[in-house]
């Protein structure tokens, strides 16, 4: 078979051929009769037939390449229309002559396909931006659609719920193992509307925010927003603890200073002996309350960020504390072994050093045994500072050295009854060390000792 553009061809090369020849034909005999005479050539016939045939066959051939011409045209408008329509790349402009009778429909192409460019990059960055955001934020989150299919969540969501990597397109009571989790979405999605319920996730407290609504008529969605409580309930219940043991350690030098002062006010200042008895009680429980609420306070201070920074000589801040504790060393007959070196230098804050020496040091000594030791050691390179507190007291249990740092918290109540102290030293030095971007180890064993090491930025200037 000829292909179509041939038959076009053949189609308009007959039709011109005998359109010419009828009209030259015509042409001939009203010539000849308007100049009364018959033209001078034999052949006549044939030569206008021949000029049909040749007019003919060149306008075929126009017709037909401008026929071709604005077929591939207009083949390439579909092209680029159906491109638009999928999103696809859609390649350069189309570029015609101004009088070409296809340039208003090429320049129309033209505008569409560069405001669809402009709306695709809008829409890129959106959905870049979208991305980002749902990554980085610290929700898990999910879109289900109305046939329970989940079509998009993020990294955190899929950590929380420890959902496969291939969650997205698959339904939810599939992946979902939460059977709390799995009724909330249910309910949301048989009756149309948002709901909020916090549950537990694993060892996840996990506040549960499921919001139906429409993105169109007839496409409804859920979204559903996971925020992790455990951290929050943890604290809201370090501070409940917190107050409640503050109040109780408050309350008990509170109401000795009171019992002892009522009883001297009722008569018994008048005995020296029982006055000095009880105003040194008074005395003691006084600081002893003292040192409670400066260490409420000290736990209490937000980190400054005026900090002055300088080189600390370590050794003799050692010094200083040892002869502040030189009563409770000679109550225990203990050795203070300073191993410090004249050389050792820090760059920090002094007041923190001296603060975490302090604490670490007291705990040493309250807590050692008859004529045991403390020591203390301490260098520093040029990224870190280190300093260890060993003593040869009565040591931590193993599955309570991790709560030593809690506040209030003493390793055996009954027994600690008779050691002075506030309960809060190590948890100061927890909370200082943290603000530090520093760390804490604890090496103990009952009946041998304890040793804590703190490691702490050294803060050389650039």
């Amino acid at each position: 078979m000829l292909k179509p553009k041939l038959i076009s061809f053949f189609k308009s090369f007959a039709f011109f051929s005998v359109l010419f020849f009828i009209v030259t034909s015509i042409a001939a005999i009203l010539g000849n009769r308007i100049t009364s005479k018959a033209l001078d050539y034999p052949n006549l016939w044939e030569l206008l037939l021949v000029i049909s045939i040749g007019l003919a066959f060149v306008v075929a051939i126009v017709l037909m390449w401008n026929t071709s011409r604005q077929r591939e045209q207009i083949n390439l408008f579909i092209a680029k229309m159906e491109a638009m329509r999928h999103d696809t790349e859609y390649g350069g402009k189309v570029l015609l002559r101004p009088e070409d009778p296809l340039a208003p429909l090429a320049n129309a192409v033209n505008n569409v396909q560069s405001l669809n460019r402009s709306r695709t990059k809008i829409l890129q960055q959106q959905a870049s931006t979208l991305n980002a955001l749902l990554e980085n934020m610290p929700l898990g989150v999910l879109r289900i659609q109305p046939d329970h299919k989940i079509v998009q969540t993020n990294a955190q969501a899929i950590h929380m719920l420890h959902l496969p990597d291939d969650v997205e397109g698959r339904p939810f009571e599939n992946v979902f193992k939460n059977h709390q989790l799995l009724s909330i979405v249910n309910r949301a999605l048989e009756q149309q509307q948002s709901i909020r319920e916090q549950i537990m996730v694993d060892q996840l407290d996990v506040d549960i925010f499921v919001t139906y609504y429409q993105l169109r008529e007839r496409h409804d969605e859920l979204l559903v927003l996971l925020y992790d409580m455990t951290e929050v309930k943890r604290l809201q219940n370090m501070q409940a603890d917190f107050a409640a043991n503050a109040s109780h350690e408050l309350r008990t030098p509170l109401a000795s200073i009171i019992g002892f002062s009522d009883t001297l006010l009722d008569g018994a200042q008048d005995d020296p002996e029982v006055r000095s008895e009880f105003i040194e009680i008074i005395h003691d429980e006084a600081e002893h309350l003292l040192a409670l609420t400066n260490d409420i306070l000290t736990l209490a201070k937000s980190p400054r960020s005026d900090k002055l920074i300088e080189e600390v000589h370590v050794a003799p801040i050692v010094d200083k504390v040892f002869s502040m504790q030189e009563k409770g060393r000679q109550k225990l007959d203990l050795t203070l072994k300073n191993e410090v070196t004249a050389k050792t230098i820090f760059n920090q804050c002094e007041e923190d050093v001296q603060t975490i020496l302090t604490n670490l040091i007291v705990n040493a000594v309250k807590y050692n045994r008859q004529a045991g030791s403390v020591s203390v050691s301490a260098h520093a390179d040029q990224r870190q500072c280190f300093i260890t507190v060993s003593d040869t007291g009565m040591g931590i249990p193993s599955d309570q050295q991790e709560r030593i740092f809690e506040r209030f918290y003493r390793i055996d109540k009954s027994h600690n009854k008779k050691i002075p102290g506030t309960g809060l030293g190590l948890a100061i030095v927890h909370d200082l060390v943290e603000s530090l971007s520093g760390s804490i180890y604890v090496d103990s064993q009952v009946g041998v000792g304890t040793k804590i090491t703190v490691v702490i930025p050294n803060q050389i200037e650039k």
